[in-house]
């Protein structure tokens, strides 16, 4: 069967940008019923780029069944731990989360790098075929704010123009987001195809309603279809019009199946996302293909440990909201969806630090905190950022000039538990006093040194 020019380079994209796989290194694929197209199509792209690949097929009735009592066979056990890459091309049923989140987190090794595929159908690999530049770049902002910010706002509008506000705090460091850009690294996973940040508020913050007018699992929404979710201490009370066509279906697909596996947790808000890909061009009610979809923001219900959260629950149920406004730390992020990033309202320029305000201006000694600091090959110093086993990502400390500055600073600041006098760390640096002050200020905000 003749494949869509577009779904085969989305295809070789996954494989080689995505995946970073060169000519040689072997690809599994785990597949089921559900996807045996799709997962064709990725290994005819593997054959025509000299990757050596592998299809396991798991059926439905076998990942019902893991990880208990049921196992997957030794031998596809090894396949998966020997592979340079997997691609998780399975079913999105709320009923195989377990086998899903299974793979992710057991089934691998320090070198291996896995895409995470849930409902992969072959139009969805068009999405691959994206400018990967310009969608890493738009990722990362929207991470820096989400790492950066404490509390987040998001307005949805009701079709006939109706505001819905919800709140929720995102912790300011604690809880750190997952860029998920696509482009996998070694020990790590992602969501393939890319375009989307994310985050997991923290529990029992989220505070008021969404009007939810993109799409649900299994269905894109008319505007005749759209409807509110109210949110109090973190947790859905309430769903308007109970009996409204999409309330029912996420009724009878989602919530009773949650409530028959006496699931506490399902009703939890887990998630806030960004889409972010603009080559999606229509919601299909393809969760993995709607949440990617640029201009649109969608909220999660249920489980959320896969992406730093303290939720397990038996479903992950995203709700698209088209065009709406989302602010963290009352800064506009998205405006009626689009992306509105200014670097110079998340990313600090040293000099401009009011030192007089800041505690750094009569401290004596500093250290470094512990938490992880990365210098780039330009020499630029970054916090790494790892908001769960298997992602790892990282964000620039300030503008390009105070990062610069803060790299050479980093080199010589002891480790935790040993100071440093700030007098002699300027000496070092043959910088102005004053100004090393203020890079450790900027330094302190993203929790990379303490001070007395």
């Amino acid at each position: 069967m003749p494949v869509d020019p577009f779904v085969e380079a989305g295809a070789r994209q996954c494989i080689t940008t995505c995946l970073g796989l060169e000519p040689g290194q072997e690809l599994v694929i785990v597949a089921d019923e559900t996807t045996l197209r799709t997962a064709e199509i990725l290994a005819g792209a593997a054959v025509a780029l000299r990757v050596p690949h592998t299809i396991i097929v798991v059926p439905l009735s076998i990942q019902h069944q893991i990880p208990e009592p049921a196992e997957m066979s030794l031998l596809a056990q090894g396949a998966i731990r020997q592979a340079r890459a997997i691609l998780l091309c399975v079913n999105a049923q709320p009923d195989c989360l377990a086998f899903r989140r299974h793979l992710l987190e057991t089934h691998w090794s320090a070198r291996t790098r896995i895409g995470h595929m849930p409902g992969a159908e072959p139009d969805l690999l068009k999405l691959a075929n994206a400018d990967m530049e310009r969608l890493v770049s738009d990722c990362h902002c929207v991470e820096v704010a989400f790492a950066r910010g404490r509390r987040l706002e998001l307005t949805s509008f009701s079709p006939d123009g109706v505001p819905h506000h919800l709140t929720a705090d995102i912790g300011g460091w604690e809880r750190l987001p997952v860029a998920s850009d696509g482009l996998i690294d070694d020990g790590a996973w992602g969501n393939v195809p890319s375009g989307e940040t994310y985050i997991a508020p923290l529990e029992g913050t989220a505070e008021g309603s969404v009007c939810v007018t993109g799409s649900v699992p299994g269905r894109a929404l008319t505007p005749s279809e759209a409807f509110v979710v109210r949110f109090q201490q973190g947790r859905l009370r309430a769903v308007e019009p109970e009996r409204g066509p999409a309330v029912q279906w996420l009724e009878h697909t989602q919530f009773q199946r949650a409530r028959a596996q006496h699931d506490r947790n399902w009703a939890v808000l887990a998630e806030v996302g960004v889409g972010l890909n603009p080559v999606v061009e229509s919601l299909t009610g393809n969760s993995l293909h709607d949440a990617k979809a640029a201009g649109t923001v969608h909220i999660g219900l249920g489980s959320n440990t896969f992406m730093g959260g303290r939720t397990r629950a038996s479903i992950h149920c995203d709700l698209v909201i088209r065009r709406p406004i989302l602010s963290v730390d009352r800064k506009t992020l998205l405006d009626r969806g689009r992306l509105r990033y200014v670097p110079s309202e998340w990313q600090e320029t040293a000099v401009q630090v009011p030192l007089e305000d800041s505690p750094l201006h009569a401290a004596r000694d500093v250290s470094r905190s512990g938490v992880q600091g990365q210098r780039t090959p330009n020499g630029r110093l970054l916090r790494v950022l790892r908001p769960e086993p298997g992602r790892v990502s990282s964000c620039p400390v300030g503008d390009d000039e105070t990062a610069s500055l803060a790299a050479t600073l980093y080199e010589v600041i002891p480790d935790e538990g040993d100071w440093l006098a700030i007098s002699e760390l300027a000496t070092y640096a043959r910088a102005d006093a004053g100004l090393v002050r203020r890079v450790l200020h900027v330094m302190g905000s993203y929790g990379l040194v303490r001070h007395r």
